[in-house]
């Protein structure tokens, strides 16, 4: 019977334990949001609770309230304290915060990721994977194009399936910014895609991937009704260049569109400038 009871005892001493450690926790981040919103605290204060908050998502989240609130410059200091130290915990908030951001804001925190570079590759992808705000989706993979994060090749060929326009043309100039051996076969097939204007886009990203593999694909395009994918294959073929691009673009002087036959000289001189 004592075993019984010295047995309870610890039980519930335990749970006594886990339930306090929780309670600490909690209690601390409660209190590092007291001294950060603490007006009349010193700032130096202030901005060590915005650096111990990053490293918990509640924190994170708290923080992008404050720079909502008009904490921005306090908020700022937080993420250029740790740029160089903790660059994931940096992008988790700077992500968190382009995401809560209008319109051109957005841009702000865009540039600030982009110069991360790899430290940014994770938050960049997992907000690509969960986003639903195509703005946000737009700069988000506008980043990992300007990146060259191959980590984000499989969000962005998906988001060529996606249902804004806008952010289809991104996915496509972020790919052909990354490049790589899976990228022009997931160009080539969104060049069926029902808007022209995404199908121009591709040809942009097919054609900054310098890959020759995307002559084909681009040539196939040269007979279009719509002048401006006419024009927009035949400048990726005068990026691309290889042994047909000549050949290809030479008949394009002669087109229909002056639109088109003047980009056609811009691209021939451009293969003339590379030999």
């Amino acid at each position: 019977m004592r075993h019984i009871l010295w047995l309870s005892c610890v039980f519930v001493m335990g749970l006594g334990c886990d339930q306090a450690q929780m309670t600490d926790q909690q209690v601390n981040v409660d209190l590092l949001k007291k001294k950060f919103v603490t007006k009349n605290t010193s700032r130096d204060i202030r901005l060590e609770a915005g650096k111990a908050l990053v490293v918990h998502k509640e924190g994170q989240l708290f923080l992008t309230e404050q720079y909502g609130l008009g904490q921005r410059n306090l908020v700022q200091a937080v993420i250029d304290s740790i740029y160089q130290t903790q660059p994931e915990a940096a992008a988790q908030l700077l992500a968190r915060l382009m995401a809560a951001a209008g319109g051109e804001a957005k841009l702000h925190f865009e540039s600030q990721l982009i110069k991360l570079g790899d430290g940014a590759v994770r938050a960049l992808v997992e907000l690509a994977e969960s986003e639903t705000d195509w703005q946000t989706l737009m700069r988000t993979l506008d980043a990992l194009g300007k990146i060259q994060a191959k980590q984000g090749i499989d969000v962005m060929r998906a988001h060529l399936s996606h249902s804004n326009d806008w952010v289809r043309i991104a996915a496509a100039h972020a790919l052909g910014d990354v490049g790589g051996p899976s990228v022009v076969p997931a160009l080539a097939s969104a060049l069926g895609d029902s808007s022209d204007t995404v199908v121009s886009a591709v040809l942009v990203g097919l054609g900054k991937t310098g890959d020759l593999r995307a002559v084909r694909a681009c040539a196939r395009k040269l007979k279009h009704e719509n002048p401006r994918i006419r024009a927009a294959a035949v400048s990726a073929l005068g990026r691309l260049g290889g042994p047909d691009a000549q050949g290809l673009l030479e008949p394009m002087l002669n087109d229909v569109d002056s639109g088109v036959r003047f980009k056609a000289q811009q691209a021939l001189a451009n293969l003339v400038g590379k030999n």
